[in-house]
């Protein structure tokens, strides 16, 4: 979030806050931005920023109307770069934004101050959940090809979902696509293990959050995740407290933010996306993804034995009968 611009800009005290109403909002709306809650100056507001590039007025305007149903606080749009018909068209319809170094609209605050513009920017840095659900899925076939539309059914994606995958996959270069009539093929280097490093810099951490329950308050069949599923697939010895992952709004289940009895409680962490939908072990989180949560810059490990057992997982994955090169 651009609080220090906004601090330095307009000499204000701001400061953020947790906000749990992200667990009320559907999966098109988490899946296309990041959210926090701020206090401005004693004035509460939402910071919304796209993980992509900034979508149509009209779909804009209809996820702020639904991120205020959940809780009625001004929306601001947290944005990496700005051209002016953008600019015009947020102003007129009185949308707050805010564009780190260039430009402050907070019309709640009677605040608008330009400095200048800025040339669009490539897609987000970081995959769209989406996006890693298809790079993941196409990753794990033997096929060079994939058809998008068939990933898109079997990974539960809608179409608007498919096409922004598609699209940030191919501007970061990972993935290249052609049209075969109106079928959209993707397809991507055929040695794995470097597509893998390739994509490595952009992956997303699953995990959008954790917390503890105790276990007989979990639904069942939770896969083990985190250093669980990690000790479960490798020779890592298991850690004191059991980590599960689980997909679904957090109100659904009974749990806090602190661990206080590992004999009765275990962790869990809240996934962006359903790791079951790519996993071939039973009971445990998919391999590409449970990397991706433990290998992340926010989450890696500086435990030498956590790397090892990392590296001999994905030693396995490219050497397995030849799936991960394609002839």
């Amino acid at each position: 979030m651009n609080s220090f611009y906004i601090e330095d800009t307009l000499g204000v005290a701001i400061r953020t806050i947790p906000w749990n109403g992200i667990s009320k909002l559907p999966y098109y709306i988490t899946d296309s931005y990041d959210f926090r809650k701020a206090d401005i100056n004693g004035v509460h507001c939402l910071f919304m920023k796209p993980r992509a590039t900034l979508d149509t007025l009209s779909s804009v305007k209809k996820h702020i109307s639904r991120v205020r149903e959940t809780e009625t606080l001004p929306v601001v749009l947290d944005l990496d770069s700005m051209i002016a018909r953008q600019r015009k068209a947020l102003v007129e319809a009185r949308i707050p934004f805010v564009v780190m170094g260039c430009q402050v609209y907070l019309p709640f605050l009677g605040v608008a101050l330009s400095e200048r513009y800025t040339s669009a920017r490539t897609p987000g840095r970081t995959l769209l959940p989406s996006s890693q659900l298809l790079l993941f899925y196409y990753m794990y076939q033997s096929e060079l090809e994939l058809k998008t539309k068939c990933a898109a059914d079997l990974l539960g994606i809608s179409a608007m979902q498919i096409t922004r995958a598609v699209k940030q996959l191919t501007s970061l270069g990972l993935l290249a696509v052609r049209k075969d009539g109106v079928m959209n093929i993707v397809s991507g280097n055929k040695n794995r293990q470097d597509l893998f490093l390739a994509a490595k810099p952009y992956l997303l951490n699953p995990v959008r959050k954790k917390v503890y329950s105790e276990n007989t308050e979990l639904p069942a069949g939770l896969p083990l995740s985190g250093f669980s599923a990690l000790s479960e697939l490798t020779m890592l010895g298991g850690s004191a407290t059991e980590t599960y992952a689980y997909y679904g709004k957090i109100g659904q289940i009974v749990s806090v933010d602190t661990l206080v009895d590992n004999t009765v409680q275990v962790e869990v962490e809240i996934w962006r996306y359903d790791p079951m939908l790519l996993s071939n072990h039973s009971g445990v989180v998919d391999v590409l993804s449970l990397i991706a949560s433990l290998t992340t810059p926010l989450s890696a490990s500086n435990d030498p034995r956590v790397e090892q057992a990392v590296d001999e997982l994905l030693s396995e994955l490219w050497g397995r009968n030849n799936q991960w090169s394609v002839e």
